[in-house]
């Protein structure tokens, strides 16, 4: 007689009484007792790495390259293996195997990871055979190879002191060693990219020359004291004053461009990329309006301006907060002082004379700086649509205005998504609308490697 079965039926009963062998010892498990017995032992319905066991056979049963740990009694990995949600032991992974977990790589290889399913060294580390990750060496530290060295310095290399075996870092003739272990070329030295040139001597830049570039003095200087410096060949005359000039905006000579961006100068009127072609463009005609423009040419929000606290990367957020002489992106207080317009309205004297608080009441106009609410109160311009409700009658965060607003208020920002926000949003280095439309222009004349 033939009994046919369905698939289904097949499956219950190879579910309902199935023998397992695990190293010619028989198994039988009881599907719907959810128990297995072992000759007239009843074992736990599942064991999970370090639960107890009394042999290696009830681990192995249900993790492979498991094993009983006959010290504590309970289940644990075999050698080579690591532990994996306590339900498997996966096998340890050299660099360019595959693995799930960091652990599988990181047991015989310091400073690995498991990325995209191989074994691979963390970012800043590179591999040197399959089981070490070199870390960055500095100038003067023991390395292996040219690339470790390179990790913290471009210019740097292996100085072998054992060829081929091991050396120290080390920097080319005509290079300069910094206080951070770095190499640094001097004019006439190979570079690539314009602020190594400027880091080491003031006023020069990167020139590419054909497929090469070397570090030389700008337009307007030359090089004196051996190369060491770039001096400019005319001294400014009595009475000379400087306009800090963004890229694309009107200037008379080059130093109103220079004090808003080192890689620029004054060509045909108007302040332009120090190099006429691909490697120094500017992204756009200088920077949003209400951001300010640091001198290494990030755009940065004017809440950061003269706020005490270095933004920019070069500092010019702060060194140009001289007295009588503010940027026109911070508060300047009557007796000359440079405040951030974030403090103007905040209720307190943060100028000397307290001037930033003196058009900040009830029944006067607001200061320019401020956002006014409806019923009248004055308080910081940063406030407006800054999803906490500032104005005792909410009128800062009204949601026609800030969620969907056809047109926004003056002193504010409006995002691509019609949101209308404070302009102190403007390249703050969050994304304040939630598109990031408020950070895609944020850096206007930055010069590209040569």
């Amino acid at each position: 007689m033939k009994v046919c079965l369905s698939a289904i039926s097949l499956v219950t009963i190879l579910w309902e009484l199935s023998w397992v062998s695990v190293q010619g010892e028989a198994f039988y498990r009881g599907g719907r007792s959810s128990h297995v017995m072992r000759g007239f032992d009843i074992l736990p319905p599942y064991i999970e790495l370090y639960q107890p066991c009394r042999s290696s056979l009830d681990c192995l049963l249900y993790i492979p390259h498991s094993h009983c740990d006959w010290g504590k009694q309970v289940c644990q990995c075999q050698p080579h293996h690591v532990p994996y949600n306590n339900t498997m032991c996966l096998p340890i992974s050299l660099l360019g195997y595959a693995c799930v977990i960091d652990s599988q790589c990181q047991f015989k290889v310091a400073h690995s990871m498991c990325s995209e399913g191989i074994c691979q060294c963390k970012p800043d580390y590179i591999p040197l055979r399959k089981d070490k990750c070199l870390p960055p060496a500095k100038v003067d530290d023991y390395c292996l190879n040219d690339h470790q060295c390179k990790l913290s310095s471009s210019y740097s290399f292996c100085k072998y002191i054992v060829p081929r075996i091991y050396g120290k870092c080390s920097c080319p003739f005509g290079y300069i060693v910094t206080e951070g272990g770095s190499c640094l070329p001097h004019l006439g030295s190979e570079c690539k990219q314009h602020q190594d040139c400027e880091q080491v001597t003031p006023n020069s830049f990167c020139n590419k020359v054909g497929k090469s570039a070397y570090c030389r003095c700008r337009e307007g200087y030359k090089a004196l004291n051996h190369g060491m410096i770039c001096e400019r060949v005319d001294p400014y005359p009595d009475g000379f004053e400087i306009t800090p000039t963004s890229v694309g905006k009107a200037c008379k000579h080059s130093d109103d461009c220079l004090a808003r961006d080192p890689y620029s100068i004054c060509r045909n009127g108007t302040c332009d990329c120090i190099i006429p072609d691909d490697s120094c463009n500017a992204r756009q005609p200088g920077c949003p309006a209400d951001t300010f423009q640091c001198r290494s040419g990030y755009c940065i929000s004017w809440y950061f301006v003269c706020d005490n606290q270095q933004n920019c990367p070069d500092n010019s957020d702060e060194d140009q907060c001289v007295p009588f002489k503010c940027p026109n992106e911070a508060f300047q207080c009557d007796d000359g002082t440079c405040l951030s317009k974030s403090l103007v309205c905040n209720g307190q004297w943060e100028c000397p004379d307290g001037s930033d608080e003196a058009r900040c009441y009830t029944g006067i106009p607001c200061d320019r700086n401020a956002f006014r609410c409806k019923n009248g109160q004055c308080l910081p311009q940063y406030t407006f649509c800054n999803a906490e409700q500032d104005c005792a009658d909410g009128s800062d965060e009204l949601n026609e205005i800030c969620e969907h607003g056809e047109y926004c208020p003056a002193n504010s920002f409006q995002c691509n998504n019609k949101r209308c926000r404070s302009s102190a949003i403007l390249c703050s280095g969050l994304d304040g609308c939630g598109d990031n439309s408020d950070e895609i222009n944020c850096e206007a004349c930055y010069c590209k490697k040569p």
